[in-house]
């Protein structure tokens, strides 16, 4: 199960993509990151990310997905 933090973390990795990127005042963090995390990804081949947040290997893996969209970098 993934602890609360976990997610915290996550959340807060998507705030400073957003606060170096763009409007941190218009976006909800949160519900942004929640939303993305159930979405499958072609990067994920086809999977949600919280598929992969059972596992400090899988959470690693979606926080580095994060940072190569931030970059611009497609996995």
């Amino acid at each position: 199960m993934t602890e609360p933090n976990e997610i915290e973390a996550l959340i807060e990795q998507a705030r400073t993509m957003v606060r170096e990127s763009g409007d941190l005042e218009n976006f909800d963090s949160d519900a942004g990151v929640r939303q993305w995390l159930e979405r499958p990804l072609p990067a994920l081949g086809g999977r949600a990310p919280r598929e992969f947040m059972a596992t400090a290997e899988g959470r690693a893996r979606i926080s580095d997905l994060l940072a190569q969209q931030q970059s611009g970098a497609y996995a």
